[in-house]
């Protein structure tokens, strides 16, 4: 055992949560500032942005990339980055399926894959939660964490005119880009198309 494994061993839960939820702060503080330049210097979202309902500032480093690569992939995130109560949990959450061999490999990574059962919402057949406990309170492992889980998950051959989308992203658009053709219409294909992989 190393001697941060040692170190580790002998921290109370309560002090590593602590410990987790003082780097949660750090890194929403430099959030905030990255979003007020954003802003400032350039407020138009691009598609993408639209898409996942948020400024890429707005989404935790060490999920940043992940997030992007999973849209890109056909999976709709809603919320992402440190749990807000459990800070040493790290998860995506979001409106998409993991197939049963995916969720095998990612639980060999240490990753959990819940779905409506685990989550106490048994009816809930769209939402899905990747959650790990982070080792190290450093935001570049957590990254190469999520990172790899991004990477682990195989690309959606999704219809043609179906796009992943966050169910927030109506919202997002009115505020950031009403000039923007309203996303209702590709939020229920979204939804339709989930809806019908998931009865199958």
């Amino acid at each position: 055992m190393s001697s941060l494994e040692r170190r580790a061993f002998r921290t109370s839960p309560e002090t590593l949560r602590s410990q987790f939820g003082a780097l949660r702060q750090q890194v929403h503080q430099t959030m905030k500032a990255e979003g007020e330049a954003r802003l400032r210097e350039n407020p138009k979202p691009s598609e993408e942005e639209i898409y996942m309902a948020a400024f890429k500032e707005w989404l935790e480093p060490q999920v940043r990339a992940a997030i992007v690569q999973m849209y890109r992939k056909g999976y709709a995130t809603q919320s992402s980055g440190f749990h807000g109560t459990k800070f040493e949990l790290q998860q995506i959450d979001g409106l998409f399926t993991v197939d049963k061999d995916t969720r095998t490999e990612l639980n060999g990574m240490g990753v959990e894959v819940l779905r409506g059962v685990d989550l106490g919402v048994p009816d809930n057949k769209l939402l899905t939660v990747l959650r790990f406990c982070a080792k190290d309170r450093s935001i570049a492992k957590m990254k190469e964490q999520w990172d790899a889980i991004a990477a682990a998950l195989p690309k959606k051959a999704l219809p043609s005119g179906i796009q992943p989308i966050c169910d927030r992203a109506e919202m997002f658009r009115e505020e950031y880009a009403p000039e923007h053709a309203s996303l209702e219409a590709a939020r229920d294909r979204y939804i339709q198309y989930l809806r019908a992989a998931t009865a199958s």
